[in-house]
């Protein structure tokens, strides 16, 4: 990768037993042996090593797309890091664009894309997008989905931002409804403060679904409770 030339990737799969598996590039954190000389892995400056990992509501997100997705659907990922649920829509015929603001990541994703053929008719597509950024100009999608994207205040309020921004396109849009699938682990406390956001401008009652793995296909937005002592890493 272009992106620094001591980053060693590994490939990275939903499930470990399965050759057809859905697959994503990781950063490892392990050392590097070549020609017996054992050197470190860095990451290369301002790289975010949270974009570089799959973290358990990606694992999560990736199951529930196999198993639910319409493939007709655009899918459209915020904060993607690696996107193992990018590269899961993907690999179920979806037009996807994955976002992140790291380089590095997009880098990696690009290239588990490019190896898994997705880029050869240019359904797959990546860009760089800024959370905290409210001028920002969304991509346009069917889905849009978020896995544990809440590492600060700021990130999650302005998450809500455009989640909202999201939706309030349905009440005067010709299209087909667009959809927002939220995942987030029970013990990340930012996310209570996108819950917050959301409440004051969406839905008051609105509260985190303990329904995991099974979304309302016919609702607009989804959010998802995940217990990550409950992901399988099989």
């Amino acid at each position: 990768l272009s992106c620094g030339s001591q980053i060693h990737v590994v490939p990275t799969p939903l499930r470990r037993d399965d050759i057809n598996s859905p697959w994503c590039y990781t950063y490892s954190v392990s050392p590097i042996i070549i020609d017996d000389d054992v050197r470190s892995s860095t990451l290369p400056p301002r790289t975010n090593f949270l974009a570089t990992q799959v973290w358990p509501s990606s694992r999560l997100a990736a199951t529930v797309l196999e198993q639910h997705l319409d493939p007709s659907w655009k899918v459209c990922e915020f904060g993607c890091g690696p996107a193992l649920p990018s590269l899961t829509a993907a690999m179920k015929g979806a037009e996807v664009i994955a976002t992140d603001l790291d380089e590095c990541a997009l880098e990696m994703v690009e290239a588990a894309a490019r190896e898994q053929g997705y880029m050869d008719d240019q359904r797959f597509q990546t860009r760089q997008f800024d959370l905290t950024s409210r001028e920002n100009i969304l991509p346009d999608a069917d889905l849009y989905i978020m896995s544990d994207v809440f590492e600060s205040s700021n990130v999650a309020s302005s998450a809500a931002f455009h989640v909202q921004s999201i939706l309030n396109k349905n009440s005067y849009s010709q299209k087909s409804k667009r959809r927002v699938w939220v995942f987030a682990q029970s013990d990340r406390a930012q996310r209570e403060t996108f819950l917050d956001a959301m409440r004051e401008t969406y839905d008051e009652s609105l509260e985190w679904s303990s329904l995991v793995q099974t979304p309302d296909m016919d609702s607009e937005l989804w959010l998802c409770d995940l217990d990550e002592t409950a992901v399988e890493y099989n």
